[in-house]
């Protein structure tokens, strides 16, 4: 059974996300919306990240671990900061189509 939590249902949105533009992007022409498509398929991958690493995080906190808080607490930093830079990259491949030299997938 899938668990109903809030950073669960993040994780798999994130997961499906990440699928749709992976498959959108593997059989499209290079345009400045498969760009598009790849950012958004990057920030699926980093919000899937954040809520798993979040979510074990959590776990860690409750079972009292800290060497495993620390652990996951800088994965969250790592795959939060990623998560930032790709939705700062989504708007601006949203704000100017077409002019961006860099893509998700270089």
């Amino acid at each position: 059974m899938l668990p109903t939590t809030g950073i669960a249902m993040l994780g798999y949105a994130g997961v499906g996300m990440l699928i749709a533009a992976w498959l959108f992007v593997s059989f499209s022409q290079p345009s400045p919306k498969r760009v598009l498509v790849e950012w958004f398929g990057t920030c699926g991958l980093y919000l899937a990240l954040v809520s798993l690493f979040v979510s074990l995080s959590l776990r860690a906190q409750e079972s009292g671990s800290t060497p495993a808080l620390v652990a996951f607490g800088f994965l969250v930093a790592l795959f939060g900061s990623g998560l930032v830079v790709s939705l700062v990259q989504t708007v601006l491949a949203l704000r100017t189509p077409g002019r961006l030299t860099t893509s998700a997938t270089n």
